[in-house]
This record gives C-alpha cells, sequence and structure tokens, in this order.
C-alpha cells in the first residue's frame, strides 16, 4: 500500500469536509432575520442582516455597527440609535435597503466611514445632526426612491468624501441644507423634492452633472456653489431661493446650465467664467423669473464675464447686470420677453430671436430690453407674438431701447404671425429705439402673376372707429391720433386698444371709449344744494305758518319769539338711466344744515346756513366700476316777506366741492384705474311766492318758483392709470328751472303739540338744455395731438316733483319736521328724506 498517497487523500478529505462545513457556517451565518423587539448594540460582522415589519434594534449609542465585509441589510422595521448613529458603517456593505426607519441621536440615521455599494431608501431616514452622513467613506449608489424619506435633520445628506451616483425620488427635507456636501458627488439626480431652511443644495466640492426635473428649495438659495465646480446643471423641474436660487461665489465654477423648467429667484455668478445658458425645446420655455411668482421679476448678477443664451427656448423675466461686459443672443436661443427687461451692460445679437411677448401683464405692457450700455444687431430674427390682446395693422411696439450705440443691422428678419413687421431706429431722449410697427400685408393679386410677388408693408392709415356712441368716437380717436413713443404706458394702451377696435365690434367700441372718457357725473353733484334750498325753504314756511296762527287755519302754540336756531339732517337718494348715449349713474348723499334766522317786522324774516353734504356717484352700463366722491361745503343766505295772504321766499347759495374720482379702464391685455382730484364752485339763487287760501280746516297754497345755477368744475390731470390717464379742462354748466304747484296742509291738536302734515305737488322744468362740454387729453402725450371733446347728458326737461312732510310743534317753541321728496322723470329718479330740529329763543 502506498501509504503516501493515502495520507494525501486522507488530508484532501479533511479540508474537503472542513471547507464545507464552513460554508454551512457563513450561510447560516448569512439568514440573520431580526422579528421580534432587540436591545442594546448589535453588532454585524458577517452576511446579511434582515429586520422585518415586526423587528427593531435600539441601541444606547449606535444601533448597528458594520465593520467588516458584509453583504444586504434589509430594513422593514425600527434601527435606532440612543446618542449616536442608527447604523456606523466602518466596513464594507454590499447593499443597504431602508423600507422602514431608521433614526440617530446626535449623529446621523447612517454614519459611514466605510464603503456601501447601494444605499436605497424608501423608507424613512431621520436624525439631529443628519439622515445620512458620508464622511470618509464611499457611497456608489445613493437612492431616495418614491416615498423615501430624509428629515427632521440639521442636513438631508452630509457628503465629505465621494457619493458616485446620488438619485432622489422622494423628499429630503432640513433645517440647514437639504444636501451639504463638501467632497464629489459625480451625479446629482432630483425628481422629487429637497427643501430646507438653508440651502436646498450647498457645495464646496465637486458635482459633475446635477439634474433636477422636481422641486429644489431652500429659504435663502436653492443651489448654493460656494467655492465648487458644477461641471452641468440641468433643470426641468424648479429651482427657488428667496435670495438667490442659484448662487455661485468668486471661487467656484458653474458650467453650462440647461433650462426648460422654472429658475425663480435670482441668479448670482461671481466668477470670471461665463455664465451659458440654453432653454427649451420645441413648445417648452425654460423661466427665469423672480422669487415669489407672478410677475416678480428677478435679477442675474453676472458681472466679472459675459452670459451667453446659446440655443432652446427661454422666458426671461430677469433683469441682467454684466457690468462692463454683454449679454450675448449668438446662437439659435428664442429669448422671449414679456415685460420690460433691463441689461446693465451691453447686448449683442448676431443669431437667435428675440421674442416680443405682448401684453404679458394686466398693464398692457409688452417685451423690451432696456440697454444701459450699447446694442450690436446685426442678424437673428425679432418677432412679436401675442399673449394678451390681438396684433393689429398700426400698433408700434419700442423693443429695444438702448442708452448708448446702437446698430440695428439690416440683417434682422422681423415678423409678427399674418403681419407684416418693419423696423426703424427711433432717437428718443438721447436713447436709440429698436421700434417694430406692423402693418397689414398687400393683398396678392388674382389671378397670381409669376413669379408671385413679395406681399410689401403698406402706409398704416389711421384706424377706422367702429364705435357708435358720441363720446366714444371721440375719445377713441384721440387716443388713436397718438403717433409718439415716449410714454410707454400710452403706447400700451394705444396698442391694446387697437388690438380690441381690430375685432370690429361697436359694443366692444363703444365701452372702452366711454372708458378712455372723463368721468360724468351729470346732475348728481348738484343735487344735495337744490335739496338744501328745498329744505330751507321748508324751513322758512314753516315759520310763516307758525307766525301767521289763524290767518292760516293752523294753531301751532309757538310764541313770536325773534331768534330761531335750528339744525337739519338730509340723505338722498339718485339714479339716472343711460341718456344720449351717456352712461347713467347711482348716487347716494347726505347732509347737516345749520342755521340760525330773525324776525326783522312783521313781514320779514332772514337767516343763514351753513351746509355740509357728501356724495357717493356710482356709475353704470359700460364705465360701471367708475365712482366720483363729492364733499361740498356752502352758504346759504335766506328772508321771507309775509304779505296778506300771499308770501315770497327768496334764497341764494354758494358752494365750495372737492371731487374725488376713480376711472377704471378694463379692455382685453389691460387694466388699470385713474384717480382725479379737483375743486369746483355752484352758485344758485332761487325766488318762490306761494297765495295760501283756506279749505275749511286746511290750507291750499298755489305755488310757483324760480331758480338759477351755476356750476364750475376746475382743471385736473389724474394720476395712475398706467397710460390712461387723462388731462381734464375746466368746464361749468348753467341751469333755469322754474315749478309751478300747490301744497295742502292742515293742522291738529295733540296732547304732544300741534301736528301739521304737508302735501306738495310741483311740475319742474328745465329750460337750458346745452350739454355739458368737457375737453381732455391723455396726459402722458405732451403734444396735444390726443385732445377730444366729450358732452355730458341733456338735461332732464321736465320732472314731477312730490314731497310728504309731518311738523311737530310744541308749545316751548320747539318743532320737529320730517320730510320725504320724490323727484321722477322718464329715467330719472330722486328721493330725499330730511329730519329737522328748530328752537325759538
Amino acid at each position: 500500500m502506498n501509504t503516501q498517497k493515502l495520507k494525501l487523500k486522507t488530508k484532501t478529505m479533511t479540508l474537503a469536509v472542513t471547507g464545507a462545513l464552513a460554508v454551512m457556517a457563513q450561510a447560516a451565518t448569512a439568514q440573520v432575520v431580526i422579528n421580534t423587539p432587540t436591545t442594546g448594540r448589535y453588532s454585524w460582522s458577517t452576511g446579511d442582516l434582515t429586520v422585518t415589519s415586526t423587528g427593531s434594534i435600539s441601541g444606547y449609542g449606535t444601533g448597528v455597527n458594520a465593520g467588516s465585509n458584509v453583504g444586504t441589510l434589509t430594513n422593514s422595521g425600527i434601527i435606532s440609535g440612543g446618542s449616536s448613529a442608527g447604523i456606523h458603517s466602518f466596513g464594507t456593505i454590499g447593499a443597504l435597503i431602508n423600507n422602514g426607519t431608521i433614526s440617530g441621536g446626535y449623529n446621523a440615521a447612517i454614519f459611514n466611514e466605510g464603503r456601501i455599494g447601494t444605499l436605497t431608501n424608501s423608507g424613512l431616514l431621520t436624525s439631529h445632526y443628519a439622515g445620512i452622513f458620508n464622511y470618509t467613506g464611499t457611497i456608489a449608489v445613493l437612492d431616495n426612491t418614491v416615498g423615501g424619506t430624509l428629515s427632521n435633520a440639521t442636513f438631508g445628506i452630509n457628503n465629505h468624501t465621494v457619493i458616485d451616483t446620488l438619485t432622489n425620488g422622494g423628499l429630503i427635507n432640513a433645517s440647514g441644507d437639504g444636501i451639504n456636501s463638501i467632497g464629489t458627488i459625480g451625479t446629482l439626480t432630483n425628481s422629487g423634492t429637497i427643501t430646507a431652511g438653508g440651502n436646498g443644495i450647498w457645495s464646496a466640492g465637486t458635482i459633475g452633472t446635477l439634474t433636477n426635473s422636481g422641486l429644489i428649495t431652500g429659504g435663502p438659495y436653492g443651489i448654493n456653489n460656494s467655492g465648487g465646480v458644477i461641471t452641468a446643471l440641468n433643470n426641468s423641474g424648479t429651482i427657488a431661493g428667496a435670495n438667490d436660487a442659484i448662487y455661485s461665489g468668486a471661487a467656484s465654477s458653474l458650467g453650462a446650465i440647461a433650462n426648460s423648467g422654472v429658475i425663480a429667484g435670482n441668479i448670482a455668478n461671481l466668477s470670471s467664467h461665463d455664465l451659458s445658458i440654453s432653454g427649451g425645446t420645441g413648445t417648452i420655455f425654460g423661466s427665469l423669473t423672480g422669487y415669489g411668482g407672478g410677475n416678480t421679476i428677478g435679477t442675474i448678477t453676472n458681472t466679472l464675464s459675459n452670459v451667453a443664451f446659446v440655443s432652446g427656448n427661454l422666458l426671461l423675466n430677469d433683469h441682467i447686470n454684466v457690468g462692463s461686459n454683454a449679454v450675448n443672443n449668438n446662437g439659435t436661443a428664442v429669448l422671449q420677453v414679456n415685460r420690460p427687461v433691463t441689461i446693465t451692460g451691453n447686448y449683442n445679437q448676431t443669431g437667435g430671436t428675440l421674442q416680443v411677448g405682448v401684453a404679458g401683464t394686466s398693464t398692457g405692457q409688452y417685451g423690451e430690453l432696456v440697454v444701459t450700455g450699447n446694442t450690436t444687431m446685426t442678424s437673428g430674427a425679432v418677432s412679436v407674438v401675442p399673449n394678451g390682446y390681438p396684433l393689429a395693422a398700426g400698433q408700434r411696439f419700442v423693443v429695444v431701447d438702448t442708452a448708448g450705440t446702437a446698430n440695428y443691422g439690416s440683417g434682422l428678419i422681423y415678423s409678427a404671425g399674418g403681419l407684416i413687421a418693419s423696423g426703424s431706429s427711433t432717437i428718443t431722449s438721447g436713447h436709440t429705439d429698436l421700434v417694430v410697427t406692423l402693418s397689414a400685408p398687400t393683398p396678392t393679386p388674382t389671378p397670381t402673376p409669376t413669379p408671385t410677388p413679395t406681399p410689401t408693408p403698406t402706409p398704416v392709415p389711421s384706424p377706422a372707429v367702429v364705435a357708435t356712441a358720441p363720446n366714444a368716437i371721440a375719445s377713441v380717436r384721440g387716443l388713436l391720433s397718438y403717433t409718439g413713443i415716449s410714454s410707454p404706458g400710452l403706447l400700451n394702451l394705444y396698442n391694446a386698444a387697437l388690438g380690441s377696435l381690430s375685432q370690429g365690434s361697436a359694443a366692444t367700441a363703444n365701452r372702452i371709449g366711454k372708458q378712455l372718457a372723463p368721468t360724468q357725473t351729470g346732475s348728481a353733484s348738484t343735487a344735495p344744494t337744490f335739496d338744501a334750498l328745498n329744505v330751507v325753504g321748508a324751513h322758512v314756511d314753516s315759520l310763516r305758518v307758525a307766525q301767521a296762527g289763524a290767518e292760516t287755519g293752523v294753531a301751532t302754540g309757538e310764541g313770536p319769539a325773534q331768534w330761531g336756531v335750528w339744525g337739519q339732517a338730509f340723505g338722498g337718494h339718485a339714479s339716472q338711466d343711460e341718456h344720449d348715449n351717456v352712461d347713467g349713474y347711482s348716487a347716494n348723499y347726505a347732509g347737516l344744515l345749520l342755521g340760525a334766522d330773525r324776525a326783522i317786522n312783521d313781514r320779514w324774516r332772514a337767516g343763514a346756513v351753513f351746509s355740509y353734504s357728501n356724495t357717493a356717484i356710482n356709475n353704470t352700463g359700460d364705465t360701471a366700476g367708475d365712482t366720483t366722491r363729492v364733499n361740498s361745503y356752502g352758504l346759504i343766505g335766506y328772508a321771507s316777506f309775509a304779505g296778506s295772504p300771499w308770501y315770497v321766499n327768496l334764497s341764494a347759495a354758494v358752494s365750495q366741492q372737492q371731487y374725488g374720482t376713480t376711472r377704471v379702464v378694463n379692455l382685453q391685455g389691460f387694466s388699470s384705474a385713474a384717480d382725479g382730484h379737483y375743486s369746483g364752485q355752484q352758485y344758485v339763487a332761487r325766488a318762490e311766492a306761494g297765495y295760501p287760501l283756506a279749505l275749511g280746516n286746511a290750507t291750499l297754497t298755489p305755488l310757483a318758483s324760480l331758480t338759477y345755477s351755476y356750476q364750475n368744475q376746475g382743471s385736473y390731470t389724474e394720476s395712475g392709470g398706467n397710460g390712461a390717464a387723462l388731462s381734464v379742462g375746466s368746464t361749468h354748466a348753467s341751469s333755469v328751472k322754474s315749478s309751478l304747484g300747490a301744497k295742502l296742509e292742515q293742522g291738529f291738536s295733540t296732547s304732544y303739540g300741534a301736528i301739521v302734515p304737508q302735501l306738495q305737488a310741483q311740475w319742474i322744468h328745465e329750460y337750458d338744455h346745452t350739454r355739458q362740454t368737457t375737453g381732455a387729453g391723455f396726459a402722458g402725450d405732451a403734444t396735444g395731438q390726443t385732445a377730444f371733446t366729450t358732452v355730458g347728458a341733456t338735461p332732464v326737461q321736465d320732472l314731477a316733483d312730490i314731497s310728504l312732510g309731518v311738523t311737530l310743534l310744541r308749545a316751548n317753541n320747539l318743532s320737529l319736521s320730517v320730510r320725504y321728496e320724490l323727484q321722477a322723470a322718464s329715467g330719472f329718479i330722486s328721493q330725499t328724506g330730511t329730519l329737522r330740529l328748530r328752537q325759538l329763543f
């Protein structure tokens, strides 16, 4: 027997058995499953570790220590560390999968000083310091999937060394930074949400490619590149920050930005590397705008280098400051601006497209580049597109305003939908402007000749005014007479009106024209003064009745006092329908009278009254929304002569009026309001005669009166309006009215005193039918070419006036009167109520 061979075989068999036992032991350790609560630190040194949904590991310091070369940790339960980390890795972990909760104390949920092949989180990672702290280790793939959350920490992810691939499809929420990295991240892809009280992403290291299709937002900064390198930034989602959406410091390097999403907030590049931005494709525009949404405008600060718009579609809602450098649109980019945007520096365009959005805001603004330096536009395109109101022949737009030198070359191609667009260079206030004017194309002859002629611009004719209301025609013609460009607001209004008028609707034209005209108050502003005179007349009548006593058939119980002091409150409502194509109104007013009078002799009594009234007038119809507030302060003198039995009442009033108006202009693509403040005066004189006739215990008095009034309203210039403000000339109106009628009254004695009810009916006729004329022009037009004239409605010719009143006369020379008056005509109604208290001395 060969003993040597036997020994060899025996040894081989022994080694094989030993190896098999080792494999079996390793397989046994690889199947560690924790499905019940476990207290104390767990040292994971080999194989795989699984914590089921019913299991947990709760360590006093660290939950799980992994210091060897181990396999896969799958957690569906809870792993928690007391004062340190939930999981501390200082070896090699093949894969770490969390579907449950991993929490740390003052360290991190996962603290890595070794190597983790794949870290996948679809559960919750939470800790005081960080969700994941990659301190001195390496993570090949870090994936926070949809449903995964890193929250309640100072940092969501804190990276000091290397993460090859970082993907977030879930939520990273931190009080400090969402992702904080001083190491290297090969690719960072976010399709979920990264939000933080500090920075969404802060980097002082290197990020190869940062791609965002979700939301990255921070308190001050969305992305803060503080001394680091970001090779490329691709955004199709939203990046936002209150200070800056994207900040790249002086010692940093920021590569090309490809933006087909929204960058909401300022962009600051303080390095000397050019800032390169490209946009979306097809119909997608990447947006560069301010923080906070709406029309908030942002700022791009890049004073040490150029800003280059390279390719794609971009909506620019940011001012740009490049210092002495330039903004270059020399590639194939479409740069759309919907409002005036300032470029502090220079602008160059030798390719690309400047796309001007018309009426991108409610004030009718359109896109314009305001360049503080020099402009060179030798080729490329300028395109005008509608955003609010339609494009129409005759519109013109200042698309570039250059403070320095400007070269608007012949190589530029202009377009505006189906209209012909042409550009011209115009000097205004020392600036060189590029003005684009739209005109209708020349129709191609039929039959079409060969070769087909190219449509050429035709001279812009005066647009046809399709309005039918005279005032609307006047104001629209005034506006369309504007040929300047020096007032951006007025030019906005001009273009918006042309766009709406191009639709050919008479109703639309009337509405626009009426809103453009000065506010009409009609007779509403004078009504309180006339009512005050009526009150004074009624007061004088009550005095005469009291003095006449038995002669009138009314026993009042009042004594023959020499002096009387009285006060009266009154209020009323007046409304008028549309008349003569002038919109109607609804007015409410209230006032107070304080007066004193004295008996001069048995026949004459005279007195004076201070009056105050406040009137609120609201227009109706197409000008609904226009309001006028009138405060009136006046003095009224009055006298009464008592004949036998006839009498005459005389009164005169002067009032100082303060007007406050708000005029609303609301048309497609333009909405604004203009405010006016001006003063006026009103002068009124009235004579009234009556002849009391005894009718049993009652008194019937035929009445006749004549009233003359003159009103002056001062000139004024409105404020606000965004171009719709008017300069309105002074105007005046006069009136001559007569009234014929009668009143019936009878006194009754009661335990409270004498009660005297009264019924009065009159016919009021207006002799002056002159319509109030008002001259106006648009305040933004310094040349006066927009002047126009409007007229008010014809005064109401005939009115029916009916009043009801009752007076309580006390024996102690105290009287209380209540009175209601109604004036009515076709389309007009006025109602007044009064309350008077009088004491004789």
